[in-house]
C-alpha cells in the first residue's frame, strides 16, 4: 500500500478524517516540515517543546530529546567513561557504527543513493575516481567524464522512503537484508506482500515515519502531537516511532482500534502515551451535552480535571437522574476542585444505591416503589457504618447532606413530572432536616501549629529546598507568612506585588474559592523580599516572556513558556516533614502527682499546608488583632467563619480564666481576692451570663448586663463605678486608653476650635487619668512580684483569654498597626 492510498470508508469516518485534518494548524505542520506525500514527521532543531538539538559529540548527527547535550548512544558511552561531560566532549567522537542515514550520490544530478557516508558516492560511481580515473573525489565531482545516473525507485516497503540500491531488488539495502535474515531465521511467514505493508521503516535521527498508515490515523497522531506541544508536553520521538510501528503491524485504521495497548505489545511509557492521545482525540469537538450522556465523564470537557464515574450507581433510572443533576450543578463550581467535589457527591449517591440494592428485592430498580422506608434504611446503614468505623462522623454527615440535596433537586428540576425520567417517585422518598445526623462540635476548631513547631519548620526550610525546589520553598514561606490557601499561593501571577502610597508592600491574589478576584493583603517587608527574589529568578528563567503571562511559581514540568503554575506542594511537603527529626514541644505531664513540663514529639500528621492558614489566624488573634480586622485578613465574608480558625476550646478557656481571675482589681486598683473553690463554682458562669465586656474590663451591673452593655448611665465612665472590675488580661487596653486620654487632652488644650462648654465636656478629667495610671501601675506591680515561670504562665493565659475578644461599644479607639507576626527564618 502506498503512503497516500485511502481505503473505502463510510461517510462518518470520512467526516472525522476531514475534521481532524481541519484541526491541524498549518504553522505546526510547517514546524515539523510535514508533507502529506512524504509522510515523515521531522523534529525541528530548535523549539522549547518539540525541538531535538543535535548531539554535541564531534561527528554525531543524532539528536537528543530530553537530557542533553548527548544523544542516547553517546550518553551510554559517557556513563561508562566516568568522565565529566566537558571532558567526554573534548576527547570522544562519533561512535563508528554502520550508518543508516541514506542520501543521494554527491555527483550532481545522480539519483542513486550513496554507498556510505564516507564514500559519499553511489555504488556505480564509487570506484571511478580512485581506480579508473585515478583522481581525487573533489576533482571527480567536476570532471566531465562521469555521468549522473537515474534512480531505481523507492523501497517497496510502505513505511520506507529510502532508494533502492539495485534494479534487481524492490527494496532498499537495509530492508533487503532484513528480509533475508527473516527468511533464514524462520520468522518470515511467507506473505511478502503483508511484510511490505507492516515492516517498520529504518529509523533515523529526528525523523518519525508515518508512511503506510491510513490517512485518518496519521491525522490523529499529528493532532495529538500538536495538542501536546501546545500544552507544553514533550512527545518523545522514540515512543512515537514504536507506537507507529505497532499500529502498522496491527493494521489499525484509528487509535480507537488499539483498545488495550498492553495486550497489543506496548509497555510503560508507550501505553501512557497512547492513553493520553486517545483522551485528546476524545475531547476533539466533544460537547458537554454529548459527554453528559456517557456513564464515565471526562471532566476536561466541562473545564475541570479528572473523570467522574457513575457506573457504581446500579439503578439505571437513578444513575441517569444523577447525571442530569450533575450536569446542572457543574457550571456552578469554581476553581480547580470542582471535579473532586463532584466525585465525592457521586460517592454519596453510590451509598444510597448500595442501600437500595441490599434492602429491596428489586434492587431499587422500580422507582415508583421507593418510599420512606428506604430512606430510614439508608439512614440506619449510615449509622451502622459509622459505628463500625467504615465511615467517619464527618463523612456520614456529608453523605446525608448530599443525598438530601440531590433528592430535593430532582424535584425542582422537574424530573418527577409526567413523562419525565422519575415519574411516579413518591413524595416521601426524601430526606428531611430530622434525618440529618448531628454536626459534631469541634471543641478545638483551630488546627494551628504550636510556636515551637513553627520555629523548627522555619529553621529547616533549606532542607525543603534541597529535597524539592526553590519554588516549593517559596510557596511554603508564603503560606506561612500570608495565611492564604495553598491553591491561591500556587497560582499567584508574577506581578503579584504592589505598594501602597506609603510604600508598604501589598500582595495581590485571587480568592478562587469565593470567586473574589484581585484581593489585597498587607504583608511584611521580609515577605515582599521573598517575592521579589522569586520574581527575579523567574525573569532570568524566561527572559523573553511577557510578565503579564508568567507565574510567580512556574511549574518545572511541561512549562516552556512559564505560563503554568505548580500544581501543589502536598507530596513534597509531606516528604519534607517526614524527613525532619522529631519536633519537640513542651507539654505538662503528671509525674508522681506533680505537673512537670517535658519536651515531647509533636504529631507530624498535623503538619500540612492548610495548617499554616490556621496558624496565621491564631498568631494574629494571639497578638490582639480585633476579630473584625482578622476577618478581612482571612478574606471571609462572615465573622463566624474567621472565628472557626482560632476558637478557644472550653478547657483552655477555663484554665486561662483560672489564672487571670485571681489577679482582678476594682476601680480603685485594689486586689479582689477570691477563694479557688468560689472561682471554680461561679467565675466561669459569671463570665458567660453575669457580666458584659467594656473597653478595658467588665461590668457586672445587672441592668447594663441585661441590656448587653447599652444601658450605662455613666456613659462609659467605668473607673467611677463600683460594678467595674478588670484583670491582667486588660492591661494592653488600659494602656491604650491611658494614651488616648492624654492624646485627647493635649489636642483639646491646643488651638482646637470649639465652644467652651463642648471643650469642657470633652476634656478628660485629671482624676480619670490618675485612676487609669494608678490601676496600670497596680497591675504591673503585681506582675513584677511573680516569678519568671508564673509570669510566663500568666502571659500565656492572657493570650488565650484575649483571643476572640470583641468589644463593640461605639467608643473611640486608637488605631494600631498590625503586628509583625512572621516567624523567624533561618538563612
Amino acid at each position: 500500500m502506498s503512503a497516500t492510498a485511502l481505503p473505502t470508508r463510510p461517510p462518518a469516518a470520512a467526516a472525522r478524517t476531514q475534521a481532524l485534518t481541519e484541526a491541524l494548524d498549518p504553522d505546526f505542520l510547517d514546524l515539523i516540515s510535514w508533507d502529506w506525500e512524504l509522510g515523515i514527521l521531522l523534529y525541528p532543531l530548535e523549539h522549547p517543546v518539540i525541538g531535538m538539538p543535535e548531539c554535541q559529540v564531534r561527528g554525531c548527527d543524532k539528536g537528543y530529546e530530553s537530557r542533553g547535550p548527548l544523544c542516547s548512544g553517546c550518553r551510554i558511552r559517557w556513563n561508562k567513561s566516568e568522565l565529566s561531560v566537558e571532558d567526554f566532549l573534548s576527547t570522544h567522537e562519533r561512535f563508528n557504527v554502520v550508518h543508516v542515514r541514506q542520501e543521494l550520490c554527491q555527483l550532481p544530478g545522480c539519483k542513486r543513493p550513496w554507498r556510505s557516508p564516507t564514500a559519499a558516492l553511489c555504488q556505480n560511481h564509487h570506484y571511478q575516481p580512485k581506480h579508473r580515473l585515478k583522481i581525487s573525489i573533489e576533482d571527480f565531482l567536476i570532471h566531465p567524464f562521469p555521468q549522473p545516473l537515474p534512480g531505481h525507485g523507492t523501497c517497496a516497503v510502505a513505511a520506507c522512503l529510502r532508494q533502492r540500491v539495485t534494479p534487481s531488488t524492490p527494496y532498499c539495502d537495509a530492508h533487503r537484508q532484513k528480509l533475508g535474515k527473516a527468511k533464514l531465521s524462520g520468522t518470515f511467514d511467507g506473505d511478502e506482500e503483508l511484510w511490505r505493508l507492516t515492516a517498520p521503516p529504518i529509523h533515523t535521527g529526528r525523523e518519525v515515519s508515518m508512511r503506510g498508515l491510513p490517512r485518518r490515523l496519521v491525522a490523529e497522531l499529528l493532532y495529538c502531537v500538536q495538542q501536546r506541544t501546545a500544552n507544553g508536553v514533550r512527545t518523545i520521538g522514540h515512543y512515537l516511532r514504536v507506537i507507529c510501528d505497532r499500529l502498522r503491524v496491527l493494521r489499525c485504521e484509528t487509535l480507537e482500534d488499539l483498545e488495550d495497548a498492553e495486550a497489543a505489545g506496548l509497555k510503560g511509557h508507550h501505553v501512557s502515551l497512547v492513553t493520553a492521545m486517545r483522551r485528546t482525540l476524545h475531547r476533539l469537538n466533544t460537547t458537554p451535552e454529548e459527554e453528559s450522556r456517557r456513564d464515565v465523564w471526562d471532566l476536561a470537557v466541562f473545564g475541570f480535571s479528572g473523570t467522574a464515574d457513575f457506573t457504581e450507581i446500579r439503578q439505571d433510572v437513578l444513575r441517569e437522574a444523577t447525571k442530569i443533576w450533575a450536569a446542572d450543578d457543574l457550571p456552578r463550581r469554581r476553581g480547580k476542585d470542582g471535579g473532586r467535589t463532584l466525585r465525592r457527591q457521586i460517592d454519596a449517591m453510590v451509598e444510597l444505591s448500595k442501600s437500595l440494592r441490599l434492602q429491596r428485592e428489586d434492587g431499587g430498580q422500580v422507582v415508583a416503589l421507593l418510599d420512606r422506608r428506604d430512606i430510614v434504611a439508608f439512614c440506619n446503614r449510615l449509622a451502622f457504618k459509622t459505628e463500625n468505623g467504615q465511615l467517619s462522623v464527618h463523612q456520614r454527615l456529608y453523605t446525608a447532606r448530599t443525598v438530601r440535596k440531590v433528592l430535593n433537586r430532582w424535584r425542582t428540576l422537574g424530573l418527577t413530572g409526567k413523562g419525565e425520567i422519575l415519574e411516579g417517585l413518591r413524595a416521601d422518598f426524601v430526606m428531611g432536616p430530622e434525618d440529618m445526623p448531628d454536626d459534631p462540635e469541634d471543641t478545638e476548631a483551630g488546627k494551628d501549629l504550636p510556636d515551637e513547631v513553627m520555629q523548627q519548620l522555619c529553621d529547616n526550610l533549606n532542607l525543603l529546598e534541597e529535597m524539592s525546589s526553590i519554588e516549593v520553598r517559596v510557596c511554603t514561606e508564603l503560606l506561612i507568612d500570608t495565611g492564604r490557601r495553598p491553591d491561591e499561593v500556587c497560582r499567584l501571577p508574577l506581578d503579584c506585588l504592589e505598594r501602597d502610597p506609603d510604600g508598604s508592600p501589598v500582595l495581590l491574589y485571587d480568592n478562587h474559592k469565593a470567586f473574589r478576584l484581585g484581593r489585597r493583603l498587607p504583608i511584611a517587608k521580609v515577605t515582599a523580599a521573598v517575592i521579589t527574589a522569586q520574581q527575579e529568578r523567574v525573569r532570568r528563567r524566561f527572559p523573553d516572556a511577557s510578565s503579564a503571562d508568567l507565574k510567580l511559581l512556574p511549574s518545572p514540568v511541561a512549562n516552556p513558556w512559564g505560563t503554568k503554575s505548580i500544581a501543589g506542594i502536598w507530596e513534597q511537603h509531606r516528604n519534607w516533614v517526614r524527613a525532619l527529626p522529631d519536633l519537640l514541644v513542651p507539654i505538662e505531664v503528671d509525674v508522681d502527682g506533680e505537673l512537670v513540663t517535658k519536651l515531647l514529639p509533636f504529631d507530624k500528621g498535623k503538619i500540612f499546608p492548610y495548617a499554616y492558614r490556621h496558624s496565621f489566624a491564631q498568631r494574629h488573634a494571639d497578638a490582639g488583632v480585633k476579630p473584625e480586622v482578622l476577618k478581612d485578613l482571612m478574606d471571609h465574608r462572615q465573622l463566624q467563619t474567621s472565628q472557626a480558625y482560632y476558637r478557644i476550646g472550653q478547657d483552655r478557656r477555663r484554665e486561662a480564666i483560672d489564672r487571670v481571675a485571681v489577679m482582678q482589681f476594682d476601680r480603685h486598683g485594689k486586689r479582689v481576692w477570691r477563694q479557688v473553690q468560689g472561682l471554680l463554682d461561679s467565675e466561669h458562669v459569671r463570665r458567660e451570663i453575669g457580666e458584659v465586656a467594656t473597653a478595658y474590663g467588665v461590668c457586672r451591673e445587672p441592668t447594663n448586663v441585661a441590656a448587653g452593655g447599652h444601658s450605662c448611665p455613666l456613659r462609659f465612665r467605668c473607673l467611677g463605678c463600683e460594678h467595674f472590675h478588670t484583670d491582667v488580661s486588660y492591661l494592653p487596653d488600659l494602656e491604650a486608653y491611658h494614651a488616648d486620654l492624654l492624646r485627647s487632652r493635649e489636642k483639646l488644650m491646643s488651638a482646637f476650635e470649639a465652644d467652651a462648654w463642648a471643650r469642657a465636656e470633652a476634656m478628660p478629667s485629671q482624676e480619670e487619668i490618675r485612676r487609669v495610671r494608678r490601676l496600670i501601675n497596680r497591675v504591673k506591680a503585681d506582675l513584677d512580684d511573680l516569678t519568671e515561670e508564673e509570669r510566663a504562665q500568666i502571659q500565656q493565659a492572657v493570650s488565650v483569654t484575649r483571643r476572640g475578644r470583641s468589644v463593640m461599644l461605639g467608643m473611640p479607639r486608637v488605631g494600631q498597626p498590625l503586628p509583625d507576626v512572621r516567624p523567624r527564618r533561618s538563612t
